[in-house]
């Protein structure tokens, strides 16, 4: 038997429902994650509930944390051939968003200074997260072809 008829690469593990990926995904850590999400923005806008403003900045952060977090799970359980460019183009929308909030948040209550230098920080994300979800091809995987056509 010689190299030519040995695979390029072995996987441990057949990806499955529960471990996409060859790792196995524990299932409660983001259910627990999720739950904690969601009583802590209960009780931000119970303590906010006189300001309409700040109870709407937790209630659409709140909705698009919860939207980014379905549509990262959708992508993890697609097959990366079909994932499609409107699926990531929507986590992409999702995460931007969020990062425009919280930094409008933040920059409110900072000097000029350090406000631009943070809206700087977070264009470098948003359009750094642009060009790594919708604009950057990866290169073909050799391991996934067989010996005669590589």
């Amino acid at each position: 038997m010689g190299l030519e008829d040995e695979p390029l690469c072995t996987s441990a593990q057949e990806p499955t429902r529960s471990n996409v990926g060859g790792y196995e995904h524990q299932t409660w850590l983001p259910t627990i994650g999720m739950v904690f999400l969601t009583i802590n923005s209960i009780i931000a806008v119970y303590r906010s509930i006189n300001d309409p403003w700040t109870v709407m900045f937790i209630v659409t952060a709140y909705a698009n944390a919860v939207l980014l977090v379905y549509y990262m799970r959708n992508i993890e359980k697609t097959p990366e051939m079909k994932r499609g460019v409107r699926m990531k183009a929507t986590v992409w929308t999702l995460a931007s968003t969020l990062t425009v909030l919280f930094t409008y948040r933040v920059s409110i209550m900072l000097p000029l200074f350090l406000t631009i230098i943070v809206w700087l920080m977070a264009c470098v994300i948003v359009f750094g997260g642009f060009y790594a979800l919708l604009v950057h091809r990866e290169e073909p995987d050799l391991c996934s072809k067989g010996p005669d056509k590589v």
